[in-house]
């Protein structure tokens, strides 16, 4: 039977800023994730769970690959595993996470957005909620993307299925959410010494891993130092975007991930 991935896209952005995933690993079998309909981050969250307890009835584990929000929910989708948290484990196998952090907001711009930029996008969401999207997705390129790309913005914000109520709620999200603590205890849990001395996962532990552009003017790649990462891809030069402005490189690092699965 073909593994499952679940694919999570970013705040404001549609499941179309994937393309076809079956291109980047063909020998599995692709799930698109949609907010269409959510007004909170507690529906969007819901929706994953059942969607991954949907798919695991079909057998084994369901990989999850979570971009910038995305990136998030699919890192506390995968914490909930029984495992550092006294919840019903969920079949998580990978967690792939693309420009995505334990918090998104730091006033000294190291490793996320200040809080009042979150603060004025969220009062011109109102106003101009294109636009904000369009401006939103100009900041993912890096300065050395933008003579290449010039139209990627364009092509990342033609479309949202985020209801208004759920891009509020999401800004919501990366304003308040800090999952330092919670990312802290389960990579405690999960880690077990071997015999060799070296740190082995246990059984039943979701695999996370972190991939990042080394120029990510977002999600900037110092964030990756904030908590315990044991597996980190970099991609030199690229913004938030890099399966989209690299995409030969993000495949080649997608297919060594899948078929480096335990």
């Amino acid at each position: 039977m073909k593994p499952v991935w679940l694919w999570i896209h970013g705040w404001g952005m549609s499941p179309d800023v994937w393309g076809d995933p079956g291109v980047w690993l063909p020998e599995a079998r692709h799930r698109l994730f949609s907010y269409e309909g959510c007004h909170t981050v507690d529906e969007m969250k819901e929706r994953l769970r059942e969607i991954v307890c949907e798919e695991s009835l079909q057998g084994g584990p369901v990989h999850v690959l979570g971009w910038s929000l995305g990136g998030m929910l699919a890192l506390e989708l995968a914490m909930e595993t029984g495992l550092g948290e006294n919840k019903e484990r969920l079949p998580i196998g990978q967690a792939v996470l693309i420009g995505a952090s334990l918090r998104f907001v730091d006033e000294r711009r190291e490793i996320g957005w200040p809080g009042r930029v979150i603060r004025r996008m969220r009062t011109q969401l109102t106003a101009d909620p294109a636009g904000t999207l369009l401006r939103f997705a100009d900041s993912m390129l890096s300065p050395g993307e933008r003579p290449t790309w010039p139209a990627v913005a364009e092509r990342l914000a033609k479309r949202t299925d985020f209801t208004l109520a759920g891009l509020e709620a999401g800004l919501t999200y990366l304003l308040e959410t800090d999952l330092t603590g919670r990312w802290e205890r389960c990579s405690q849990a999960w880690a077990v010494e071997d015999v060799s001395e070296e740190i082995a996962m246990r059984d039943g532990a979701p695999e996370v891993i972190w991939m990042h552009g080394g120029e990510d003017p977002v999600c900037p790649p110092a964030a990756l130092a904030v908590g315990p990462f044991r597996k980190t891809v970099l991609f030199p030069g690229a913004g938030h975007a890099p399966f989209v402005t690299q995409p030969e490189r993000f495949a080649q690092q997608l297919r060594r991930i899948a078929d480096g699965y335990r």
